[in-house]
């Protein structure tokens, strides 16, 4: 299978004077270049050369100020190694246990070891996780998180496309979750539909949702 690079543009609107814009660039690679510890293939999250960089956009406000569209750098892949692992069980933790209040033998639930992690790095810095496991030819996708400060830049959706990304590679058909209501509609602008009715869990309201692979 050929390494698949996709552009994602992350938006972020500053009213402030000019500034310079950069690219924001997600790439996926090969099943096998995400595999942790040994063996992890050396050029993992390099793209491939030849593929032009989205220009960032300018606009203009209303008024004296300029409204600046700009993009910003993050690459969403496979967690490479236990440290990267760890940033993301702690990021896990930070959000549904300290700030959602979900106990932690809920968050932590003995399948961690089965799932394949993705995250979205910036600058060294991990931004966002999530998992998805393997059970025949469905994926089960979960442990979403993102850092508060890195909220509302498209980097859900990014995570989204990539575990689908990852279901098509490993022979799924069909991706399910349990999405907590508030965040219902990120799910069915990715393609996501409803599934019964709202439950709770971990003292949450949940929905079950899933999406059907072409």
């Amino acid at each position: 299978m050929t390494a698949q690079i996709s552009l994602v543009t992350a938006q972020i609107s500053l009213v402030t004077a000019p500034i310079s814009l950069v690219t924001a660039q997600m790439f996926l690679m090969t099943p096998e270049m995400f595999r942790l510890g040994p063996g992890a293939a050396p050029n993992a999250g390099v793209p491939r050369s030849g593929a032009p960089p989205r220009k960032a956009r300018v606009r203009r406000a209303s008024g004296n100020l300029p409204f600046v569209s700009a993009t910003v750098r993050y690459e969403v892949r496979r967690a490479r190694n236990r440290r990267e692992l760890l940033a993301a069980l702690a990021l896990r933790h930070d959000v549904f246990c300290v700030e959602q209040g979900v106990p932690e033998h809920e968050e932590l639930d003995g399948r961690d070891h089965e799932g394949i992690h993705l995250v979205a790095i910036e600058d060294g810095e991990l931004l966002a996780t999530c998992r998805v496991l393997m059970v025949g030819r469905t994926a089960q996708f979960s442990r979403l998180a993102v850092r508060a400060s890195a909220r509302r830049r498209g980097i859900a959706t990014a995570l989204l496309e990539a575990a689908e990304v990852e279901t098509r590679a490993a022979g799924g058909r069909r991706l399910v979750l349990h999405a907590q209501t508030y965040a219902r509609s990120l799910y069915e602008n990715a393609g996501y539909r409803p599934r019964g009715s709202v439950f709770r869990e971990a003292g949450i309201d949940h929905i079950a949702m899933e999406k059907e692979l072409e």
